[in-house]
């Protein structure tokens, strides 16, 4: 994976947009998306994602495995900038370090009221720009 694309992913991911969503599909291509506003790339490889709503979201991620998370930035529709991550579920904790440290997370949220239910560990598997455009 580009570097440059990896660091992106990174900032883009750890501050937590309103604009950060997961696209998720069940084994019968039914496709969801959900807002995830608490997750965190910790390396190269990994991303944790808090979970306290969002049921539909983690029962395809139970049932596939597989999710795109996208953060879309937007300059009152002129221009647009973000970043496609690809992953694959790898964990669901309800306690560890992990689970620690997105709980620590979440309470530093305007989410910090809600009941953390688990935390999802991810797999990256690919980064793409939001575009592939190219200008000529």
């Amino acid at each position: 994976m580009d570097g440059l694309l990896r660091e992106k992913a990174r900032t883009l991911l750890n501050a937590n947009y309103i604009s950060t969503t997961l696209s998720t599909a069940d084994k019968g291509y039914n496709v969801n998306i959900a807002v995830i506003s608490v997750l965190e790339m910790i390396d190269d490889e990994t991303i944790i994602c808090a979970r306290f709503g969002a049921d539909r979201t983690y029962a395809n991620l139970k049932e596939t495995g597989k999710g795109v998370f996208m953060v879309l930035l937007t300059d009152n529709e002129k221009t647009k900038d973000g970043i496609r991550v690809y992953v694959e579920l790898k964990e669901d904790q309800a306690e560890g370090e992990y689970y620690e440290r997105i709980r620590k997370r979440l309470e530093d949220t305007r989410y910090a009221a809600f009941p953390l239910k688990n935390c999802l560990v991810f797999r990256i598997t690919d980064i793409l720009p939001v575009s592939m455009l190219k200008k000529e």
